[in-house]
């Protein structure tokens, strides 16, 4: 069994990152969830049971989500990436704890990261089978569980 690694210091997130290898890691403002999102009665980033529609793919009814191997919760599996999207946050000078998971980790059925085509370094935690929106939001509650956090991580980007 291998020793279990302590870190000290946030100045040492890139090391975490390239020392864990398949590491899936998202940064989320200070005290927000990280998989759901505030609700959100309009526009482009409405949400539905704190999930953003524009984040996956749902039925005309908006009861179902579909699958779609390109949609899905953002995550970054890279440093780079990573750096690019707390840039994104950075414009808003709020704190940004940094939430990750060994991609190997144990993903609940129905969810699976996938590479964006798009975008080196960028996943999605897409669903690979129609599953009711209340299914949904119980699996990402289950991935929540799993995210370790490095508060305060976006002063080490």
């Amino acid at each position: 069994m291998e020793p279990i690694k302590h870190y000290k210091c946030l100045t040492d997130l890139k090391k975490i990152i390239s020392e864990l290898g398949n590491v899936k890691s998202r940064p989320v403002v200070k005290g927000n969830h990280p998989t759901f999102y505030k609700e959100k009665s309009e526009g482009k980033y409405r949400t539905i049971m704190g999930i953003r529609i524009c984040d996956y793919k749902f039925s005309a009814d908006e009861q179902w989500i579909l699958p779609d191997n390109q949609m899905g919760l953002s995550f970054s599996a890279t440093w780079e990436n990573l750096k690019f999207v707390h840039g994104m946050f950075s414009k808003g000078k709020k704190p940004v704890d940094v939430f990750w998971v060994l991609s190997e980790a144990d993903i609940p059925s129905g969810l699976k990261f996938v590479e964006d085509e798009t975008d080196e370094g960028h996943y999605f935690l897409a669903v690979t089978e129609r599953m009711l929106v209340e299914q949904l939001v119980a699996k990402l509650k289950l991935v929540s569980y799993r995210l370790s956090v490095i508060q305060g991580g976006g002063r080490a980007l």
